[in-house]
C-alpha cells in the first residue's frame, strides 16, 4: 500500500492524500495505474521530434516522425474502425453488456 501511495500521490501527484486514503475506490486506482505511462507523453513526443529533426537533416528521404519511433498510443488501425453508424440494436447490445459488467463489479464489491 505504501508503494502505491508513493507512486500515485507523491511521485505523480494524481490525487490528494485525503482522497487517496479516505475516498478512492479500487476501480479508480486500477484506471490510474493503467494510464500512468501517458503522464510522460509530452516528453516522449518532444524527444521524438528532436530525433526526427536530426534524422531528417541527415537524410535524403522524406521522413515522418512515426518513421523514427511509433508509440503505443498511436496504434490506431483504420481497418478496425466501424464503417457504418451504430444501429439501435447495437446500442441496446452495448447497454446490456455494460449493465452485465456493472452487476459483476458490484457482486465483487469493486463498485
Amino acid at each position: 500500500m505504501t508503494e502505491l501511495f508513493k507512486l500515485v500521490v507523491i511521485q505523480c501527484g494524481v490525487c490528494s492524500v485525503d482522497y487517496f486514503l479516505d475516498k478512492m475506490q479500487p476501480y479508480e486506482l486500477s484506471i490510474i495505474c493503467d494510464s500512468l505511462h501517458l503522464r510522460q507523453k509530452d516528453s516522449w513526443e518532444q524527444a521524438r521530434m528532436i530525433a526526427y529533426i536530426m534524422a531528417q537533416v541527415n537524410s535524403t528521404k522524406k521522413l515522418k516522425p512515426t518513421d523514427i519511433i511509433k508509440f503505443g498510443w498511436e496504434d490506431v488501425d483504420d481497418t478496425t474502425a466501424p464503417n457504418k453508424p451504430l444501429t439501435k440494436e447495437d446500442v441496446e447490445q452495448i447497454k446490456a453488456i455494460a449493465l452485465q459488467r456493472e452487476k459483476e463489479l458490484k457482486k465483487l464489491g469493486i463498485i
